[in-house]
């Protein structure tokens, strides 16, 4: 009997620890599938993506309210007003939608965020520290997120802060791993890279000329 009831007890010993380990897989798999989701989504996205033809037969066929959705926090208005927007609505043309100037009063700010990203045939993001401890611009990340998949487009990122990767949401690291995105920096060849390749971005919406950035002659800037 003390033999049986000994092997009994290794066998249930074998059991628990086999399912243990089976549960700790499971969950360990489903914990990186559920904090690199997006990483995953976004790899599949562009591997099928169809590379824009869904997206400028809606340019043709729809009609917008505005060319750019602008997300960004609202700390980082000052950069939105001096900087971005004179060079694309003053120089490029462009309607941008800002928030703080053209979300309708009165109405639902999830209901002006979803209204605005519908009615704009781009959509840029402005990433910095504050944008990463904003909770509307997380959610606005998601939202446009999945507005672009859903729509065979892709999101246009700046970054006008250095954020660390371990201070960014999984949303933000994964974009910007799989997106190409511009930096901004305050001297002048920089600044001029900066909005010539912004500018190339959005030169299918633009209503003015894109004139390319001068190319930054490296000779000159060695040390």
């Amino acid at each position: 009997m003390i033999q049986q009831a000994c092997l009994l007890s290794a066998e249930m010993s074998v059991q628990i620890v086999v399912s243990c380990s089976i549960l700790i897989i499971t969950l360990t798999v489903v914990s990186a599938i559920f904090r690199f989701r997006w990483h995953i989504r976004l790899t599949f996205y562009e591997a099928f993506r169809t590379r824009g033809a869904a997206r400028r037969l809606r340019f043709l066929n729809n009609y917008f309210d505005y060319d750019v959705f602008v997300s960004y926090a609202s700390e980082d208005l000052f950069w939105i007003r001096t900087h971005l927007m004179p060079e694309l609505e003053g120089r490029l043309g462009l309607r941008l939608c800002i928030h703080e100037r053209d979300f309708i009063v009165g109405n639902n700010i999830v209901d002006n965020i979803v209204q605005c990203v519908e009615s704009s045939k781009k959509i840029l993001m402005v990433f910095s520290k504050d944008f990463v401890r904003s909770q509307w611009c997380q959610f606005e990340l998601t939202l446009c997120l999945n507005y672009v998949m859903d729509r065979d487009d892709s999101l246009l990122i700046v970054c006008v802060d250095d954020v660390m990767s371990r201070e960014m949401t999984p949303a933000m690291m994964a974009v910007l791993k799989t997106t190409t995105y511009i930096q901004w920096e305050e001297h002048v060849d920089a600044v001029d890279s900066f909005w010539g390749r912004l500018g190339l971005a959005l030169q299918e919406i633009a209503a003015n000329p894109v004139v390319p950035a001068r190319p930054v002659d490296i000779d000159e800037h060695a040390v």
